[in-house]
């Protein structure tokens, strides 16, 4: 078996791809072509200008990937940014997380935000901040805390489906974040400061500043705070 050399670029610098065991970027540096490893890490502002396969990728700083991300687990203190389609098992973002295609894994927690311009299909996202899905997002458990931005989603189909809004240390301040949807179908659901179209669910509470197109649901329904919800059936 061929011996897997490290590579490290530090200060202001780029290599070819290839395979590697390590990969470790300090200051500026680009890949220029695809990159297969045990480790990717980056610290500072890099660029990988084709594809990258790595168990694990750690980011402090400012990463952009210009092709595709096979990934097991992917941890982001700053920013990344993909081209092509993501496919990564445990996603942790302290930052930023945009996604040019569609995004598929096991675990996504993102304090911050993250854009998809596609589908994210996962079994349990959990998101503290604000994104924008231009597709679905498809999850077993969906946990959504709102700061202030608006945040924006085609359709949301999940078996748990939470949205709240963080609460302000300003007390009066007029400023607040919405989800936008068209689309929210799920068995439980509990929503507040989200506007949408349709929202179908087995059992569905409607919490503090809502508007609702229609509610259909199957066993419950409640509007706990006086939301508007123009229409509710049940089905």
């Amino acid at each position: 078996m061929k011996e897997q050399y490290n590579l490290s670029l530090n200060g202001s610098g780029n290599s070819s791809g290839g395979i590697y065991k390590n990969v470790k970027i300090r200051g500026e540096g680009t890949i220029l072509d695809d990159i297969d490893c045990d480790v990717f890490k980056t610290y500072g502002t890099s660029e990988v200008q084709g594809n990258v396969k790595a168990h694990m990728i750690t980011v402090f700083g400012e990463t952009k990937i210009r092709g595709d991300l096979d990934s097991e687990n992917v941890k982001v203190n700053g920013n990344l940014e993909v081209g092509g389609p993501t496919e990564v098992k445990r996603t942790k973002v302290r930052g930023m997380f945009d996604i040019g295609e569609n995004f598929t894994g096991e675990e996504v927690d993102v304090t911050g935000g993250i854009n998809v311009k596609g589908n994210l299909e996962a079994e349990n996202f959990i998101l503290n901040g604000g994104f924008t899905i231009t597709g679905m997002l498809n999850a077993g458990n969906i946990n959504i805390t709102i700061r202030y931005e608006h945040s924006n989603v085609k359709e949301i189909g999940g078996e748990k489906i939470t949205v709240r809004k963080k609460s302000s240390f300003f007390p009066f301040s007029k400023h607040g974040g919405y989800l936008h949807a068209n689309i929210i179908e799920g068995d439980e659901i509990y929503l507040e400061y989200t506007k949408a179209d349709v929202v179908r669910g087995n059992n569905v509470t409607i919490g503090p500043k809502c508007e609702i197109s229609v509610v259909e649901y199957h066993e419950s329904y409640k509007n706990a705070d006086r939301s508007i919800v123009k229409e509710y059936k049940q089905i």
